[in-house]
């Protein structure tokens, strides 16, 4: 949501709406600006940066908010007693504000006639009062969200007025609470969660470029994190099409502390600029810090221009080198230098989320349902199969280190002893696999033969492991019968 931005008489400093009050550096004992909102926590490495430019603006060289009227320091609009709440606005019922911006407020609603919760966001009356025009970005927010349906975005219903408030119905997400909320609870998530939080906004986003749409805000405070856990993007109230932002007088907008380089320079945003706001979210949800973070927007036009990507292991050393590649790619100074795309953002987050996810809970997904014992910890997992004809297989998962660093899944299954006679057969056999292969391995001290199959750990899944298991344990097990026609194995 926009908001407006004053100048301090004495020192000409930026001072945003709606932060606490400014102490000028030129006054009386002042010292400057005062950090917003402190935390302070025992251990550093959840401390978190204050943003202190966290909020959405219109960014200009004077940092004035669009179409803001500088004589009217009045950003209010409603009542000041609220006439909404516990009444019927259309066709809502209206029972508890659960959000609240310079534009407007969303009030938690249920649908009088299909009976069903949902969020009603209400536009500023004042707002509306001294800009006419922004009553239709409204509706074009709501227009351009309602054709994007998507599991991953806060879905718009309806829009409407009524009684002089302008509103759009949205999908009421149970939980509700923001990225931003909840880091600033329970602090930074671990590298395998944020992953498949910030791969299910990519998702999002992906959804949103696919239709020409650019959201031109992406930050924590805009997801929705949903009692089931899923990430939802939400407030796409600076989105434009594509094509409109190639024509000229499109003001750039943002958030300061997640906007790219680029957009500084007067640049219309992009689908790399989007991706660059990802990299920023994602920086700070496995650290707690922003990557760039200053009081004065000047400076930090700045840092987003020509400061290195500081790097995250330096202040979060548990995170993996392969998600310091994605931030580096991300946040790289040149649009043309970060990810084509978010699809092709979404399947190196997959990789990072298929690498940190560990080995037990990938075997217990991959047997779900299966007649089978599962026996192990860690990386190594014995799996008694019954097959057809009351027949046993073991069938033995390992994920070991592969010659480059990086980890391999094996699946293997013992068939029979590796005598010289069987050789001329196996040979046979292993031209006609088209996957695995039939090896000699030494098991407690005698050779034998082993039926294999490998997979890079970063790149499978579950139904993957699953396939894996069943067709080495049935191959295994016609290949004992046929050299020792016994079941030992």
């Amino acid at each position: 949501m926009m908001t407006g931005s004053k100048r301090c008489p004495r020192c000409d400093e930026a001072v945003l709406d709606g932060s606490p009050p400014h102490v000028c550096h030129k006054r009386g004992q002042g010292q400057g600006r005062p950090r917003t909102d402190p935390v302070t926590v025992p251990d550093d490495r959840t401390r978190r940066f204050d943003d202190t430019l966290g909020e959405t603006i219109s960014y200009r060289a004077d940092t004035t908010a669009e179409g803001e009227d500088d004589d009217d320091p009045d950003q209010g609009g409603f009542p000041a007693v609220d006439d909404l709440l516990d009444t019927v606005l259309a066709q809502y019922r209206l029972e508890a504000v659960i959000g609240q911006g310079s534009m407007g407020r969303v009030y938690r609603g249920r649908h009088l006639d299909l009976f069903r919760p949902c969020a009603v966001k209400i536009m500023n009356p004042g707002l509306v009062a001294r800009q006419p025009q922004i009553r239709e970005r409204f509706w074009a927010e709501a227009r351009a969200v309602a054709n994007l349906v998507h599991p991953h975005v806060v879905t718009v219903h309806n829009l409407g007025g009524d009684r002089g408030y302008h509103f759009i119905e949205m999908e009421y997400v149970p939980g509700g609470v923001s990225l931003k909320e909840r880091l600033v609870r329970e602090g930074p998530f671990e590298p395998s969660r944020a992953s498949s939080l910030v791969r299910e906004v990519v998702l999002a986003l992906g959804a949103a470029h696919a239709s020409g749409l650019v959201h031109r805000d992406v930050k924590p405070s805009n997801v929705l994190l949903a009692a089931t856990g899923q990430a939802k993007l939400a407030d796409f109230g600076l989105v434009r099409h594509s094509s409109e932002l190639e024509r000229a007088g499109v003001p750039v907008a943002g958030t300061p502390t997640f906007m790219a380089p680029e957009l500084f320079e007067g640049v219309p945003a992009s689908h790399r600029s989007d991706i660059y706001a990802v990299g920023v979210m994602y920086y700070y949800l496995l650290s707690a810090r922003l990557p760039y973070s200053s009081d004065q927007i000047g400076h930090l036009v700045q840092l987003h221009r020509h400061e290195p990507v500081p790097e995250i292991r330096r202040v979060a050393p548990h995170v993996p080198e392969t998600i310091s590649a994605i931030l580096s790619r991300c946040l790289a100074k040149q649009p043309e230098e970060r990810y084509e795309s978010a699809d092709e953002l979404t399947m190196d987050l997959q990789s990072v989320i298929y690498l940190l996810r560990d080995t037990e809970s990938l075997v217990r997904e991959s047997v779900a349902g299966l007649d089978c014992f599962v026996q192990g910890s860690h990386d190594h997992y014995r799996i008694l199969f019954q097959l057809s004809n009351e027949r046993l297989q073991e069938v033995y998962l390992e994920v070991t280190p592969g010659k480059q660093g990086e980890r391999v899944l094996s699946v293997f299954s013992v068939c029979g002893p590796a005598e010289p006679k069987h050789f001329e057969y196996a040979l046979r056999l292993n031209a006609n696999l088209a996957h695995g292969s039939l090896s000699i391995r030494n098991v407690n001290g005698q050779p034998m033969f082993v039926m294999t199959r490998t997979h890079p750990s970063s790149q499978i899944r579950a139904a993957d492991v699953r396939a894996t298991l069943l067709e080495i344990a049935r191959r295994s097990d016609h290949v004992e019968q046929q050299l020792t026609d016994a079941d030992l194995y």
